[in-house]
């Protein structure tokens, strides 16, 4: 569990025994550097071990997506109000070696705020980043139809029917700028494909068009070239035309890639897989669907956009879960009791199905914890962290055990197929593949 990451922490003297942060701007480099290096080693080192001892329960517990969601002190409070337990992503772990020193003491200030949610074992922090060892890069690859066949046609078209592609320039100071300009209209050389209804807080966005110059043969035969290219470049329409189509495909099929990594991840430990963005939980459903037109992308069965529930403080969710554990516990089986009520309802009866779930089984616990909060809180002040001032859950209510392996065939190319235990997939069949999770601030 994570408290093996705090142990490091601590051991490593980045972190103080009760949780604090060691000033680290006073360290010298080399130092500051050799106890993130020690810090860094042991969690890759002990990812694989660490995940196999994850406990597993037949609660609704939540894993956060690293691309399409983003940490905050609102998202967690709220998130443990409705899931028994939730798996982040570590910040100070990825696929790179370095990390500055500001977005270091970013992490260790993350880590110091969770800690007694951590010591308790309701957040579990895991380096997702790295597991998988994930490339963000997009290979130069060959593909005769532009990587049209490596992605279903639901897929597909519900992706090319939603992509913005904006244009994109490099300033003098190297930066690469998205513009707010339509990148058809100028076709210049770089371009950034994105989605509508979509966050995405990391991943692939940034394409540019390379050519291959000097071609020759090298000593052990293999292919020498030089990649070219021209920022002030424009493309003819046709050709601009032919690479925005390929760039969509390939933007999709490295999310597609990132999703089944975290989604596998996931059902590994028994949690369910938890994105922000209204455009993935779409391409989930898109995924295991075998009729895209019969799916219900979104069902909304809990949607609240009101002053809901003010949590202050880690300690104040820790005391309100040990003085009200009946009461929430009910919440959350409400919440696995309605999923598993509308797995697999047909299409005319899902809606009035689910608003009648939502009244009779859900708003009374969602009362229960308002009153519980009441009776513990010190009301709303200055300041405090407002949770589930808009909160809107959307349900998979498919079979979880293909969601998976669909996705390795939306997105073929390069991948094997990785099924979790039999033992997690019959823990989670009723259990919802994937939740879209929106917090709307006031």
């Amino acid at each position: 569990m994570s408290i093996l990451a705090l142990d490091l922490l601590i051991e490593c003297e980045l972190l103080k025994s009760d949780g604090g942060v060691i000033d680290i701007y006073k360290l010298p480099d080399q130092e500051l550097s050799r106890r993130f290096s020690y810090y860094a080693n042991a969690r890759r080192a002990c990812m694989a071990s660490e995940i196999g001892r994850h406990p597993t329960d037949i609660k609704l517990n939540a894993q956060f997506s690293t691309w399409s969601s983003r940490f905050s002190k609102e998202s967690v409070l709220s998130s443990l109000l409705v899931y028994n337990s939730v798996v982040l992503n570590d910040p100070l772990i990825s696929s790179d070696r370095a990390i500055s020193i500001d977005d270091l003491h970013k992490g260790l200030e993350f880590f110091s705020w969770l800690h007694p949610l951590i010591k308790n074992n309701i957040v579990t922090v895991y380096p997702i980043d790295f597991y998988g060892r994930p490339n963000n890069d997009i290979p130069l690859l060959s593909s005769e139809d532009a990587f049209r066949s490596s992605i279903s046609p639901e897929i597909h078209d519900y992706a090319h029917s939603n992509a913005i592609i904006k244009s994109v320039i490099r300033d003098d100071q190297g930066r690469m700028l998205v513009l707010r300009e339509d990148a058809s209209l100028k076709r210049r050389t770089a371009l950034n494909v994105g989605f509508k209804d979509d966050q995405l807080y990391s991943g692939v966005g940034l394409f540019l068009f390379q050519t291959m110059e000097n071609i020759r043969e090298g000593d052990d035969k293999s292919l020498i070239y030089d990649q070219r290219w021209d920022k002030d470049g424009v493309l003819p329409k046709e050709k601009f035309d032919q690479w925005a189509y390929q760039a969509t495909n390939q933007a999709i099929i490295v999310r597609l890639k990132a999703i089944c990594n975290q989604t596998e991840l996931a059902q590994s430990l028994g949690h369910t897989y938890i994105t922000e963005s209204r455009f993935e939980s779409v391409l989930l459903s898109l995924s295991h669907s075998k009729n895209a037109e019969q799916i219900s992308p979104c069902v909304r069965f809990f949607n609240i956009n009101n002053d809901f529930i003010n949590i202050e403080s880690p300690n104040m969710l820790l005391d309100l879960r040990e003085k009200h554990s009946d009461a929430f516990d009910r919440f959350n089986s409400s919440l696995l009791s309605v999923s598993e009520e509308l797995h697999q309802a047909n299409a005319e009866a899902f809606e009035k199905k689910c608003k009648a779930l939502f009244e009779k089984d859900i708003m009374p616990q969602v009362d229960e914890i308002r009153n519980a909060i009441g009776q513990i809180g010190s009301g709303f002040v200055k300041g405090t962290l407002t949770s589930f001032c808009g909160i809107g859950l959307a349900l998979s209510t498919g079979s979880v055990a293909p969601l998976v392996p669909s996705l390795l065939l939306s997105a073929a190319q390069g991948l094997s197929e990785t099924l979790p235990a039999v033992r997690q997939v019959q823990l989670m069949k009723k259990k919802p593949a994937y939740i879209w999770h929106k917090l709307v601030k006031n």
